[in-house]
């Protein structure tokens, strides 16, 4: 299915506290160097589960002196994984030390295959380590080559580094009331087979500044000897390949109205300006062995919906003001409901939009609360509202189910006051989880949870080309067809789009770009929800690079944009 992956970035990056918290455990220890003796002694777990401990206490000694925490066995499914697994939790915490302590101290959580030992996830979380700044690139792989290693020994060589390295940031308090974070770079490792990369099936180890290994993860991890991989030597040529994907590919123009152009060092926009595009459609994988182009996104088909926006603006500044608008607009009354409020400071240290949020929680005990969670997000320079989050209490007992139509209506009705009246339409989307199910998976299998509202996404045309960072959301309840979202991503004030009439062709766009494009032989093997397709494909796919690039419509010129 074709995404708008700018529109979906500019959400998430607005919306999302993108740090993670790590789940406070309080502890009943046990000395780490005793537990080989101790659990021999009890059977728990097999030799193979202990050599993987040995082997990770001898890759980072420190854990050697760590107790265990606790011990957790969980059968099939666990993160869908289809064999049982080990859970076990160590801290650094001294016997002494009183349990309201415990986030001052380091803690590890380690999860094993129960049946061969191997090592699945590792989370390490140690308050001397905290920092907010991002690790040398050749000191993280550096580090995560060492660590690879260590744990798989003359096995390592297969295995390969992925050229994108991945950010992120995980965060904590400290038990004093101080919030810590761990701010870390993620080298992603592809198995080598037949010397080809098996690139959608990887482990990933992630590095923080001082070169600490803070978590790996290896879930998605094949063993290479146990499947019949298609043999290389009956590829069609590199060179057929690229006619292939040459006639497939297509350019797509677009505005945006705030594209980065350049990157700091430490990750954060460092110029940004209005531009008309061409940017390459995503072309699927080209199947080696017959040609064919395969795993294609189908192209959402978008309704026209011919709206009259009247230009207004929530401002919402204080708890008090949220308050009243929630009451004022949609009847929700969060008197006697717990509040918190949370400036989101990590944004601005990300280079991205700063924001504040608002949120209600119903802690009520007393019969089916009018809603468990009321959140409010505005933009934290000119108050103006983002997003209006509503979510509704499960245990609702109700078999009304509204038609889709009007849903839509709904949507669009709750909308129309916050659009630019310069907007005469829109593109609506409305997408079903069905779409996305690739045909070889065992729908008897998936989970059976129904999805309790619409989901309606609106794509805005400015001179009939599609503005990819403006765009709208509501959510509608599927039982009573109250708003549960309202996302709002406008054009900003003062901000004037290029002149569209003046641009190259999309041929000439098409031609410069392919310069830009390389392709790469590797193995797939393609996952939805825990089941895996019947066998893996030998394919050709597009050469990522360290950054994206695009075409400027305006001067015909390929712009390169790297974010280290």
């Amino acid at each position: 299915m074709k995404r708008n992956s700018s529109m979906m970035a500019v959400i998430a990056a607005c919306l999302l506290a993108s740090v993670p918290a790590w789940t406070t455990h309080q502890p009943t220890v046990q000395a780490a160097s005793d537990v080989k003796k101790a659990e021999s002694q009890k059977n728990d777990y097999p030799q193979d589960v202990q050599n993987s401990l040995d082997k990770l206490f001898e890759a980072i000694p420190e854990l050697k002196e760590y107790r265990l925490m606790n011990k957790h066995y969980k059968e099939d499914s666990f993160r869908r994984y289809p064999a049982p697994i080990w859970i076990l939790r160590f801290t650094n915490m001294p016997k002494t030390a009183e349990k309201e302590d415990y986030d001052a101290y380091s803690s590890v959580r380690l999860e094993l295959d129960a049946h061969t030992g191997r090592l699945l996830f590792m989370d390490i979380r140690n308050p001397a380590w905290a920092s907010a700044d991002y690790p040398e690139e050749k000191l993280a792989r550096d580090k995560a080559a060492t660590f690879i290693e260590d744990l798989f020994g003359t096995e390592a060589k297969q295995l390969k580094a992925e050229q994108n390295l991945g950010r992120g940031k995980a965060g904590s308090g400290d038990g004093k009331g101080n919030n810590l974070e761990w701010a870390y770079t993620t080298i992603d490792y592809h198995s080598l087979i037949n010397n080809l990369p098996l690139s959608s099936n990887s482990l990933s180890i992630s590095v923080d500044h001082a070169g600490h290994i803070i978590q790996y993860e290896a879930y998605n991890f094949i063993d290479p000897s146990k499947v019949n991989w298609p043999d290389p030597q009956k590829a069609i040529t590199l060179e057929e390949a690229s006619e292939i994907y040459k006639d497939k590919l297509e350019m797509d123009l677009v505005y945006v109205s705030e594209q980065p152009i350049s990157y700091a060092q430490n990750g954060k926009p460092a110029e940004k300006k209005p531009m008309i595009i061409y940017q390459p459609n995503t072309v699927g994988w080209i199947d080696a062995l017959t040609g064919k182009v395969i795993g294609e996104e189908a192209e959402l088909a978008g309704e026209t919906v011919n709206v009259k926006g009247e230009g207004k603006s929530i401002k919402i500044a204080s708890r008090e003001q949220g308050e009243k608008w929630l009451k004022t607009q949609f009847g929700i009354d969060v008197s006697g409901a717990t509040f918190e409020y949370d400036d989101h400071k990590d944004n601005l240290l990300e280079g991205l939009q700063t924001i504040e949020s608002y949120r209600w929680m119903n802690d009520s005990n007393k019969g089916t609360p009018a809603f468990e969670l009321v959140s409010l997000t505005t933009d934290e320079q000119s108050d103006r509202l983002i997003d209006f989050d509503l979510i509704l209490p499960d245990e609702r007992k109700t078999e009304q189910k509204i038609s889709v139509e009007e849903a839509k209506k709904k949507a669009i009705a709750a909308l129309v006051p916050y659009l630019d009246p310069a907007l005469t339409e829109l593109s609506l989307i409305v997408e079903t989880p069905e779409e996305d199910i690739p045909e070889w998976v065992d729908k008897n299998k998936l989970d059976k949870e129904e999805d309790k509202e619409y989901s309606f996404t609106f794509l805005v045309k400015r001179n009939g080309i599609e503005v990819s960072d403006e765009s709208y959301m509501v959510g509608v309840d599927k039982a009573t067809g109250t708003i549960t979202k309202l996302n709002l991503h406008p054009l900003n004030p003062g901000i004037t789009l290029p002149d569209s009439k003046k641009i190259v062709s999309a041929a000439e766009a098409k031609e410069t770009i392919q310069q830009e494009i390389d392709l790469e032989l590797v193995y797939v093997w393609e996952q939805y929800h825990g089941q895996r397709a019947p066998e893996p494909k030998l394919v050709y796919q597009r050469k990522w690079k360290n950054g994206y690039s695009f075409i400027d419509a305006s001067t015909g010129k390929l712009v390169k944009v790297s974010r280290q």
